[in-house]
């Protein structure tokens, strides 16, 4: 099945990046979590050069891979030494390279364009959660902790929904952890007021399933 991904406009200046202190914050979430993590895969990963760097420097993980549909992203985070591969997220040929990761972090473009500002509904998002934790979970059967990176206008109607989704792909799937992501600067380091940023929703096959609602303290995250 085609569909259209909300791939980012590289005419413009800038395109939308992983929030700093979101890094900051999935780190320590990894340390409570998941202290033994030695490989993370960033599945529609961007411009990866930030996390790439935070997750060695804080983590000393031994293999990190993003994955991009975009060839000139993946060029970018390649001339920078990163480890990524350009293809589709829905390709299970290609997806099948990530089963051994510890942890995925699934993170498609959260707005058009990827401008960080025309912002999409959680069913509005391409390549949909629902379908690509079908594919990883029920037809790869993967074995790790899954975080999909939601958007900010994800409800717990959504989150609910997402949750009998892969339950009906994988009894032993749980949802750990979901995590409002807040932050005080901009992806470009502007100092702002506290905003939400992200929603995520941290799924396994060996952690509990406690549904825990955790709400980051920017205040308390460096920049």
């Amino acid at each position: 099945m085609n569909v259209s991904y909300h791939t980012p406009d590289l005419n413009r200046v800038a395109f939308a990046r992983t929030n700093p202190q979101t890094i900051n914050q999935r780190i320590a979430i990894l340390q409570e979590l998941l202290p033994n993590v030695k490989s993370i895969a960033e599945i529609c990963c961007g411009d990866c050069s930030r996390q790439w760097e935070a997750y060695h420097q804080a983590l000393n993980i031994e293999t990190y891979c993003g994955l991009d549909i975009q060839p000139e992203v993946v060029a970018a985070n390649r001339a920078k030494g990163i480890n990524c591969i350009c293809g589709d997220a829905l390709d299970k040929a290609t997806l099948s390279r990530f089963r051994a990761f510890d942890v995925i972090f699934f993170g498609p473009p959260l707005s058009v364009n990827c401008d960080g500002h025309t912002l999409l509904s959680f069913h509005e998002v391409v390549p949909g959660f629902a379908r690509f934790a079908h594919l990883l979970l029920g037809e790869l059967l993967y074995r790790g902790a899954l975080v999909c990176v939601c958007p900010k206008a994800t409800t717990m109607g959504d989150v609910r929904w997402l949750y009998n989704q892969m339950k009906k792909q994988r009894q032993d799937i749980g949802l750990r952890l979901i995590h409002y992501s807040h932050s005080t600067v901009t992806g470009a380091g502007v100092v702002t007021e506290s905003r939400l940023k992200y929603i995520e929703l941290w799924f396994s096959d060996h952690l509990d399933d406690m549904w825990e609602v955790r709400k980051s303290e920017a205040s308390a995250i460096s920049n």
